[in-house]
């Protein structure tokens, strides 16, 4: 109710005074025409009114029923006390014809708020039906932009995998190859959503413009840096790690903000931390960015993750933490990118539910 138009809400608010109308309206039938017009009309609006006012403390401020209960007795024994006396009761005709009155206006009531809250349903059948549209729309175009990895180039196997905690998430994970050059990154936007969704979006396509001229991570970050900086609201950033390809047994590595990216050597179960002191991308407008040089061998494994795999809370308000996704690539980095895959997933939801964008980036040398 809170996201609803205040069109809707008033319909849905005029529906439930009127529905509930009739409720002080017939209190006239056990006392036989008795009561007096104006104080018919009284109870008539203030049980409509009290009706609204139950609907709007239950969805807004539960623990305002305690008062708003004993409020409601205490004014309808004040009201009693001080409305106009009963009258005479009523017997034949006269009688008859009161509460035929009595009756008859219950029942218009009743239809006025029946069709008041039919007119609520279908607008917000209507509104939901756009919605959903829209969502489903957003679902796929995340679908489209970050699609799932797994492919083998010159002298790596890549897999990656990104999960939203919603229907569109702020996560990237990307490859991209440029003239013989290949480059594997792992961009997380602040937040998750649609708003993160289309930030993520815009760095994607920066990057894809950018690597298809033949940038290195360096100048890459920096023009992203530049590009997105006025396309986000003040509070938003992106935080990036990635790998390129380059020359004589070497990969290039830049890390922004990022959690660092794991290594696990060939041949042996230690998980070495690469990472750079360098912002996120695009907290401040004029900030230069750098890559490094690491030298590799064949079996060598590279993990990049997102902290919504870090960050996954158990009962006891515990985080997943990094060490024990360290521990488990130590343990099962010799086995195929798919099972490791899968491995480090299934760890984060045993662990607890996730609440935020699930990435994962796998890159092994050949």
């Amino acid at each position: 109710m809170r996201t609803m138009p205040v069109r809707s809400q008033l319909l849905f608010f005029t529906a439930t005074f009127f529905i509930f109308m009739p409720g002080g309206l017939l209190t006239d039938v056990p006392a036989l025409g008795a009561t007096p017009i104006p104080r018919l009309v009284i109870s008539t609006v203030i049980a409509g009114a009290t009706s609204v006012a139950y609907v709007l403390v239950a969805r807004y401020g539960a623990q305002w029923m305690a008062v708003l209960a004993p409020f409601h007795i205490f004014g309808v024994n004040w009201l009693n006390g001080h409305m106009q006396p009963m009258g005479p009761m009523l017997a034949g005709a006269p009688l008859q014809a009161r509460l035929g009155a009595d009756v008859g206006l219950s029942v218009l009531f009743v239809v006025i708020g029946f069709s008041t809250f039919s007119a609520f349903v279908r607008h917000e059948g209507a509104r939901y039906g756009r919605l959903h549209a829209e969502v489903d729309l957003a679902r796929q175009i995340h679908r489209v932009l970050v699609p799932a990895l797994s492919t083998r180039l010159a002298g790596v196997e890549v897999r990656g995998i990104s999960v939203p905690s919603g229907e569109v998430g702020g996560d990237l994970v990307d490859l991209v190859e440029y003239e013989g050059r290949w480059t594997a990154y792992v961009v997380d936007v602040s937040g998750h959503g649609v708003a993160s969704g289309l930030l993520m979006g815009m760095v994607k396509s920066a990057a894809r413009v950018a690597l298809g001229g033949g940038a290195t991570l360096g100048p890459l970050l920096t023009l992203l840096n530049r590009v997105i900086f006025d396309l986000k609201s003040p509070t938003m950033f992106a935080t990036f790690a990635g790998l390129q390809s380059a020359e004589g047994g070497e990969l290039e590595l830049t890390v922004a903000g990022h959690l660092p990216i794991l290594r696990r050597r060939a041949g042996t179960p230690a998980v070495e931390e690469l990472t750079m002191a360098q912002l996120p991308i695009a907290m401040f407008e004029d900030t230069a960015y750098e890559a490094t040089r690491v030298a590799i061998a064949p079996g060598d494994l590279f993990v990049i993750l997102t902290d919504g795999l870090t960050e996954v809370v158990n009962g006891k308000d515990q985080e997943l933490g990094l060490d024990r996704l360290k521990a488990l690539i130590a343990a099962h980095g010799d086995e195929a990118l798919e099972a490791i895959e899968r491995r480090i997933l299934e760890t984060a939801r045993a662990h607890g539910s996730q609440i935020d964008d699930q990435s994962l980036l796998l890159v092994r040398v050949a």
